[in-house]
């Protein structure tokens, strides 16, 4: 009886080491998404002191990032490659990014963002690129985690190779 209580805690204890290695695979993803999550909010709650139509895309671009945050914490217990909310919320984070960016460009930021004057507006466009470069980060890992040539994947045979010999 207590022979099977202790197969059974490393056996359970296995299944949690590799849960978790798993579930490491998407690190990158969680903390660009809470990245995105607090400026959509800032960008958001500013945008109400002026608010118009254009106060819709930092609310919907939140709407988005919550359903890649229930994306990802599903992951823990469904480690699939599958990333649809991921990578189709990064392909729109990155659009509203490159609007940003036009809006900039064509003197229009006032649209987007109400609250930065136009001394801001060298500061806000710097932004906007690093926000698509992050977003073009994450989109690249996306797929090579879809395709199977993330590093990672490599990290975690090994792990779970390491797992099978201690059995």
């Amino acid at each position: 009886m207590v022979v099977e209580v202790i197969i059974i805690k490393e056996e359970l204890n296995r299944q949690t080491k590799l849960r978790s290695i798993y579930f490491n695979r998407y690190l990158l993803f969680r903390y660009a998404t809470a990245m995105f999550f607090f400026i959509n909010l800032y960008w958001g709650v500013l945008s109400f002191s002026v608010p118009n139509i254009w106060t819709a895309v930092p609310i919907g671009l939140l709407i988005i990032d919550i359903a890649i945050i229930i994306e990802q914490t599903a992951k823990y217990w469904n480690p699939s490659k599958r990333l649809l909310f991921t990578k189709a919320g990064y392909a729109v984070q990155i659009s509203s990014n490159l609007v940003g960016i036009m809006l900039i460009f064509l003197g229009q930021q006032q649209q987007l963002f109400p609250f930065i004057n136009e001394s801001g507006r060298g500061l806000l466009l710097i932004c906007l690129i690093i926000g698509c470069l992050a977003g073009i980060v994450v989109e690249w890992k996306v797929w090579q985690i879809e395709q199977d040539k993330d590093s990672y994947l490599e990290h975690m045979k090994i792990f779970e190779d390491s797992l099978e010999k201690e059995r």
